[in-house]
């Protein structure tokens, strides 16, 4: 692809996230109870026009944990594991929310794969993490069978949050989870795959954090799911960081380029 074509395709999807951020009032709140950490995030809008229309968007995670120990949140705060003990915390955030109806086109702008993953509530969907993996000449099950081999496991709802990617035919699909922990207590490495209808398979992969439980590694978890199919050179051909997705993060890194999986002989 040429230069002008890349620079046109990254303004376009500049815009479009402008066109679709919304400044959010973040409510969390942690609560123990029946043996689990259950992490409950609300934004509400803050705009006064709500141009994205959004209505209170919420996200729950719930985590299995022991009560004899404690957990930090954030700031290096403890919190007690006793039963109905709660916490609270209120930030303002700046989030890409989106309707059903109007998913990101990432193909409408040339891109091969798509760029984000999304978290869903109420037929609004709003921007998560990137995407860092893709294969070709594959299929899901094949993909997913090799990395549990490396001894992770399935994971789905309530052991992860359910995410989605669009896609131009299939609409809005559903991720299957795979990770090296089935709760993550301590953290975890974690990836999500999706199909797409034009045949690739897509991923994000990443590391959680212990507590609050989010993402606070990209490369490293792309690097190490990619390198399960790179030790098996007679079947994959991996090319690390090959294909610019315009997905850039700071915090925790990610740095755009995504790594690429051939099957041999496809």
């Amino acid at each position: 692809m040429d230069e002008e074509t890349k620079i046109w395709r990254a303004k376009q999807t500049e815009q479009w996230m402008q066109n679709h951020t919304v400044n959010v009032t973040s409510t969390t709140t942690y609560k123990y109870y029946n043996g689990q950490l259950e992490i409950k995030e609300v934004y509400t809008s803050k705009d006064p026009e709500n141009k994205a229309k959004v209505n209170d968007f919420t996200k729950i995670n719930k985590i299995p944990i022991s009560a004899k120990d404690k957990i930090t949140i954030l700031n290096g705060e403890s919190f007690t594991l006793e039963e109905g003990s709660e916490k609270v915390i209120v930030t303002e955030k700046t989030v890409v929310i989106t309707s059903q109806t109007d998913p990101y086109p990432w193909w409408g702008y040339g891109y091969q794969y798509p760029q984000w993953t999304w978290s869903e509530d109420n037929g609004q969907y709003a921007r998560e993490d990137p995407i860092n993996l893709a294969w070709e000449y594959t299929n899901l099950n094949t993909v997913k069978e090799k990395i549990l081999d490396q001894g992770w496991i399935s994971v789905s709802y309530p052991y992860e949050y359910d995410q989605y990617v669009s896609d131009p035919q299939y609409g809005w699909i559903l991720d299957e989870g795979v990770a090296d922990d089935k709760y993550g207590i301590l953290g975890r490495y974690h990836t999500r795959l999706w199909q797409m209808s034009n045949g690739d398979v897509v991923a994000n992969a990443h590391h959680d954090n212990d507590s609050p439980h989010q993402a606070d590694q990209y490369e490293e978890a792309e690097d190490l799911v990619a390198g399960f199919f790179d030790n098996d050179l007679n079947n994959w051909w991996v090319l690390h960081d090959h294909y610019e997705l315009d997905n850039y993060i700071a915090n925790p890194l990610n740095d755009e380029y995504a790594t690429c999986i051939y099957k041999v002989g496809s």
